[in-house]
């Protein structure tokens, strides 16, 4: 049996707890490939937390999203949330100062760190402290923002067949011919 087929066989069965789903066979289709990338135990869990926070049949993203929280908890490897990054790097601040080294919780909370600047986050003044922590938040949401997004753009791009040329000679001419096409389309419009 093929993973999309495992995927479906366990989605059928919420339909019952969503019966205006609107879900066709098609529609199950596509969503068994967009989320073949997640292990079966992982969507059987979000669909399980799903059936008692969603009122209509969730989205891909919305089982992708549960399925990421749910990982994330039983790993315990969440990563803090802004406050607590910004909270973090306060009591560095407190604990180290500016020449000591600091030991962060995680890279994510290190790399804020640095971009907002160690100097700077020592020499925060008191009238100066909210505005410092709503920009060290944005940058940190921002940070934890990029990487889930390479993070999944990485998966897709694991799973798409590789581009193979076995003739190092053929991929060359095929550049060339390419070239050659280009610039008599660019003449071809100098010409009219």
């Amino acid at each position: 049996m093929s993973k999309e087929s495992e995927i479906i066989k366990i989605l059928k069965p919420y339909f019952m707890a969503f019966p205006k789903s609107g879900m066709d066979e098609g529609a199950l289709l596509i969503y068994a490939r967009a989320l073949s990338i997640l292990p079966v135990d992982a969507i059987n869990a979000a669909m399980l937390e799903l059936l008692t926070t969603s009122k209509f049949w969730p989205s891909v993203a919305e089982i992708f999203e549960t399925a990421k929280s749910i990982r994330a908890y039983s790993e315990e490897s969440t990563i803090p949330t802004a406050a607590d990054a910004w909270g973090e790097v306060i009591g560095l601040v407190k604990k180290y100062g500016i020449y000591k080294p600091w030991d962060y919780s995680c890279e994510e909370v290190k790399r804020a760190a640095e971009l907002f600047g160690k100097m700077e986050l020592c020499m925060i003044e008191e009238n100066a402290v909210n505005t410092a922590r709503a920009q060290f938040m944005r940058m940190y949401n921002e940070i934890v923002q990029r990487k889930e997004q390479d993070r999944k753009h990485q998966e897709v791009l694991d799973r798409l067949p590789p581009l193979q040329c076995k003739n190092e000679a053929l991929t060359g001419k095929i550049i060339q011919l390419a070239e050659a096409k280009s610039a008599m389309e660019a003449r071809h419009e100098n010409q009219s």
